[in-house]
């Protein structure tokens, strides 16, 4: 480096001595890189078109296919090869979680999770079992959501066959050690005491309530359920759902396939159950019926969420209401929701909305938050902004620009092996075509303006839908009964001083 600073320099000062000099070798070096460039163009080898005028063809992009087998005893599953990096991921999901809990024990499917992988193994005690793995920089994790449960293997390839033996171990004889259920029981208890610090928190739960009456999806586990529960409870959901062909296996990684298959019918083929796989919960039925809601909370700002049941995943129409989302408020500052109340008004500090396709149903909601003067106004601006939306005031520029945004984002579905592998697996654990993700988008790419209007105009109720509210009603400029009659929702009872936390908008 202090050679060449030093020849930097000298350079320099005999350009300073010698200045016509060095302007005569400007020109020679400048000749040197343009005449040959010239040359090409006049014998036709450099294209002279502008680069704006420039043409390309179109890229093309096709989800890369995992290989799909299954094992003797009726075990699904995929396999995506991978050899950039020494690692191997498993993922092992089951048909299971919050959903398939009795009324009186919500709250038993997220212990359950938690205490299959921290209670250890029947002969591996829990903390033997995390050094083993810490000192293999391996890990085996597990929890349950709302309608699967999923018990996760990382490890190096060159590991892997321990790993998945400990893996295998987790999955047939979790120990489900009191103490370790004691433990887990204890902090859920502490986050119920905390679930009304947060606005955002309240209000997706609350909107899930309405929005799922009478079904599993709309329930959240209390201190009273919790407090029931016993390891009796945890280890008969256990049994309920945890057997070969209840499971499917997600795969990827630094392995041969046939030499992975091999080791896999090795050591969990063995597994042998002939119960068949549980069956998919029933989706909730029936138009959502209209209401205004209000949460209390002494706050200085409003959380307003306004949505219903809409279309389902598998329903032809899925695509066409995924570009109309991304229109409204699901495609960030561009979308309609965010120019006309954010941008153009200053009236929100968060405000969009989701679209969530499942099986036979779909959900949808618009939300913003806003200080609590302008409640009732905001409300009335996001009614209008849907209204116009089923009105047909939609421009080909908007369809153009979120079929756009969606199609290019849809690429970054499969920025890991994991990723692609987990892609295919979910679309037979959900029961949709094989070549979903393959048709994907082409079948954006096919949706037309009048498609969206069309589903906007179908399936979108601005005007019969719920409306919540979590804030403080005594600080709106206008009261809320201006919009119609309010409903009181009386939240659970916190034992612990409100602790007020910012936190990203949650998805129901």
């Amino acid at each position: 480096m202090s050679n060449l600073i030093m020849s930097h320099r000298a350079t320099n000062e005999r350009c300073r001595r010698h200045p016509r000099r060095c302007w005569v070798l400007g020109l020679v070096v400048a000749a040197a890189w343009l005449l040959p460039a010239l040359s090409w163009a006049q014998e036709g080898r450099v294209p002279l078109t502008p680069p704006a005028e420039l043409r390309f063809p179109a890229l093309r992009f096709a989800p890369p296919q995992p290989q799909r087998a299954v094992l003797g005893n009726g075990i699904v599953v995929y396999l995506f090869e991978d050899h950039e990096l020494p690692l191997i991921t498993v993922h092992a999901l089951a048909r299971t979680g919050s959903i398939y809990a009795p009324d009186d024990k919500v709250g038993l499917a997220r212990l359950a999770g938690t205490v299959l992988r921290s209670g250890g193994t029947e002969r591996r005690e829990p903390e033997a079992l995390n050094e083993r793995l810490e000192f293999l920089a391996a890990s085996v994790e597990s929890s349950f959501g709302v309608d699967s449960g999923t018990v996760t293997l990382s490890a190096l390839s060159k590991d892997f066959d321990e790993v998945l033996e400990i893996f295998d171990d987790l999955l047939r004889h979790p120990a489900f050690r009191q103490e370790k259920i004691e433990l887990a029981r204890r902090q859920m208890l502490e986050g119920l005491r905390r679930q009304n610090d947060n606005p955002n928190s309240i209000a997706f739960r609350e909107f899930r309530r309405l929005v799922y009456p009478g079904h599993p999806r709309g329930r959240s586990p209390s201190i009273e359920t919790v407090s029931r529960l016993s390891r009796a409870d945890v280890v008969e959901f256990y049994r309920r759902f945890f057997y070969p062909r209840n499971l499917m296996l997600a795969v990827s990684g630094d392995f041969e396939t046939a030499g992975m298959l091999a080791k896999l019918e090795r050591v969990l083929g063995t597994w042998h159950d002939e119960r068949p796989a549980v069956a998919a919960p029933p989706p909730p039925r029936g138009e959502t019926t209209s209401s205004l809601n209000l949460a209390s909370k002494d706050l200085p700002q409003s959380t307003i969420v306004i949505g219903h049941l809409t279309v389902a995943e598998n329903h032809p129409d899925f695509y066409a209401f995924t570009v109309l989302n991304t229109i409204l408020g699901g495609g960030g500052f561009s979308s309609k929701l965010v120019s006309k109340v954010r941008a153009e008004r200053g009236l929100a500090y968060s405000v969009g909305s989701f679209y969530r396709g499942d099986i036979d149903y779909g959900v949808f909601a618009a939300y913003a938050q806003t200080k609590s003067q302008s409640t009732v106004e905001v409300i009335e601006l996001l009614r209008r902004i849907l209204q116009e939306a089923t009105e047909g005031k939609i421009s080909e520029d908007e369809l153009a620009w979120a079929k756009e945004s969606i199609i290019n984002r849809f690429i970054f579905s499969f920025s890991s092996p994991e990723q692609v592998v987990m892609q295919q697996l979910q679309l037979e654990f959900k029961g949709l075509p094989e070549d979903s993700l393959r048709t994907y988008r082409d079948r954006i790419a096919t949706v037309t303006l009048a498609d969206v209007q069309r589903v906007a105009k179908r399936f979108l109720y601005p005007r019969r839908s719920i409306a919540l509210v979590v804030g403080d009603a005594r600080s709106f400029t206008e009261p809320l009964s201006s919009l119609g009659q309010v409903q009181s929702i009386t939240l659970p009872v916190n034992d612990q001083p409100d602790r007020q936390q910012p936190a990203a908008v949650p998805r129901p």
